[in-house]
């Protein structure tokens, strides 16, 4: 499969230069970094006809269950309503991910119509019949429910004695130190309308800490965001790392480029800075035949790296390999291995993007 076509061409990269050098190869003098913003593959493919998605919340407990889930609400010392009002920014939060990304549109049945167990425990499957006609109101393909949403809300206290400078003598003083730790478990079931499958089904847990410090305990509390917007901000963040599992993800990488060793590379430094990678490239290629061998490795590596950005990555692994074979450049292993990576991770991207 050619590495160019599909998703390559379909900004596959979006370029920033970063200012200044960056040595993740070797010394910063001798290299300069950029970054790419690549769209990695889903961890779950949807199938490639599913085009439009409805998400909807069935973690709300049904009457039956309202009375057990407001018990362990006071009973775990949680906010009442706060796993409800989290939940709905749990669905929003996942309809947002997705919208952000080219793979799947997102619409949300922002209400509470579909109930559940109000508990960790999955409710039974959603009637195929109720699937289709949620799915037909919104012209969507699959329903993505939330089933299950539980949190955790766990708060912490301490005190260190700690040495510090006053009045040019070092003291011992008392800190104080809080911490809010909040666990989201999210369960979520993918409905295929068009097969009347079930894609995924899976309850995923997600976790988000605030600390806070200060020489006075009540001081450093009033620091720590309040439960209720804490809850909120961890369940909208919990459907935001769904997202990234069922929906290509855009993510920044970044790559280094000799810059040194040879006058001609300062020159493509300025034209790769300035965007101009055909430019710089066209000076690389000249310098891959130097007499230096570490001008020329050098070169390889900086060819391999222009390949890449225009989304050629067998181009890219043919000048990785170069680099290895004939220089015996070291620093190329690590590369040739990230672009091989890419490479595969393009292939299972260009079957989820299928017909896109």
């Amino acid at each position: 499969m050619n590495s160019k076509r599909n998703i390559s061409l379909l900004t596959n990269y979006r370029l920033a230069v970063l200012i200044g050098g960056n040595a993740l190869l070797s010394s910063c003098a001798s290299t300069n970094s950029v970054s790419l913003q690549v769209l990695q593959p889903a961890e779950v493919s949807i199938p490639a006809n599913i085009k439009k998605v409805v998400i909807a919340n069935r973690s709300l407990p049904s009457k039956d269950n309202q009375w057990k889930n407001l018990l362990e609400g006071f009973l775990s010392q949680e906010t009442v309503f706060g796993d409800r009002d989290a939940s709905f920014k749990c669905i929003n939060g996942l309809a947002d991910k997705l919208n952000s990304n080219p793979r799947i549109q997102a619409i949300v049945k922002n209400d509470d119509e579909l109930k559940g167990t109000g508990t960790k425990e999955f409710p039974p499957y959603l009637d195929w019949a109720k699937v289709h006609q949620i799915c037909r109101m919104y012209d969507a393909d699959a329903l993505v429910l939330l089933e299950t949403f539980d949190s955790d809300i766990m708060f912490r206290n301490g005190k260190n004695d700690v040495k510090k400078t006053i009045n040019n003598k070092e003291v011992v003083v008392p800190e104080y130190w809080t911490n809010l730790d909040i666990h989201v478990n999210a369960g979520w079931r993918i409905y295929d309308a068009i097969s009347e499958k079930i894609i995924d089904e899976n309850t995923y847990r997600d976790s988000r800490n605030w600390n806070a410090r200060d020489d006075n305990a009540d001081k450093a509390r009033a620091k720590l965001p309040g439960k209720r917007h804490a809850l909120n901000e961890a369940g909208e963040e919990a459907g935001t790392k769904f997202g990234v599992r069922i929906s290509p993800n855009w993510i920044t990488v970044y790559r280094s480029y000799y810059v040194r060793k040879h006058d001609d590379f300062k020159r493509a430094k300025q034209m790769a800075k300035a965007g101009n990678w055909d430019g710089a490239a066209e000076i690389w290629n000249h310098l891959t035949t130097n007499h230096d061998p570490e001008v020329a490795a050098r070169a390889c590596y900086n060819m391999a790296l222009a390949a890449e950005i225009k989304g050629d990555l067998d181009l890219a692994i043919t000048w990785a390999n170069k680099a290895i074979k004939e220089f015996n450049f070291r620093p190329a292993n690590q590369y040739l291995s990230v672009l091989q990576n890419r490479l595969a991770q393009e292939n299972r991207l260009n079957q989820q993007m299928e017909n896109k």
